[in-house]
């Protein structure tokens, strides 16, 4: 008789928990995000903190899934969704605060949620259909980059401030989210076309 295998729901767990930070960081920038008064440093620090130990949650829930035994379809599908889930919720606050509307545009946002949207849908479609559909390095190398982006932003307004506006650092952390924005595009038009080979 086949050893059934048991599956270990810490990885998915600790997916899951990434999730909590988006209301957290939500009510974070309704409440203290302040569009008058520049907020406190404390405000950003403690931003920065919530995204940063959530994106840090990552790398633990695929080294526990790898470790113990436990990678699953459910964690294979949710993983990356939770993690483009805080990453776009993150820019989404950024992109509509008037201290760093400036250095998140708008209309990269839309790029991104749009290329996200239908990538994740492509993603569904492949499971279902057996056809391995893996984080290519253009895909992670897309996420550390966003993720980049946003640590460069939020620390240079803790440490920084308003003043930052000001600063050619700003205008480094401008490009930076170009960069993430144009990675973020490539990677899903090559997504689509090894989809489409794959199913050729």
């Amino acid at each position: 008789m086949d050893e059934v295998r048991e599956v270990s729901p810490w990885p998915n767990i600790v997916s899951m928990s990434r999730l909590g930070a988006v209301p957290i960081l939500i009510v974070i920038f309704v409440c203290w995000g302040n569009e008058v008064i520049f907020p406190d440093p404390w405000f950003w620090w403690i931003v920065l903190g919530i995204f940063s130990i959530g994106m840090a949650t990552d790398a633990l829930d695929g080294y526990l899934a790898r470790k113990l035994d436990s990678v699953t379809v459910f964690g294979r599908m949710m993983d990356p969704l939770i993690d483009k889930i805080l990453i776009q919720s993150v820019l989404i606050l950024l992109s509509v605060s008037a201290w760093t509307s400036s250095l998140v545009p708008y209309w990269a946002v839309i790029l991104i949620i749009c290329r996200e949207t239908l990538i994740t849908g492509l993603r569904g479609y492949a499971e279902v259909q057996q056809i391995d559909f893996s984080a290519s390095k253009l895909g992670k190398g897309k996420t550390m980059s966003q993720t980049i982006a946003i640590i460069m932003i939020l620390a240079g307004m803790a440490i920084h401030g308003a003043s930052m506006q000001e600063m050619l650092y700003s205008e480094i952390c401008y490009w930076a989210m170009m960069v993430a924005t144009t990675l973020t595009v490539i990677s899903g038009i090559d997504y689509a076309i090894k989809l489409r080979s794959a199913m050729s």
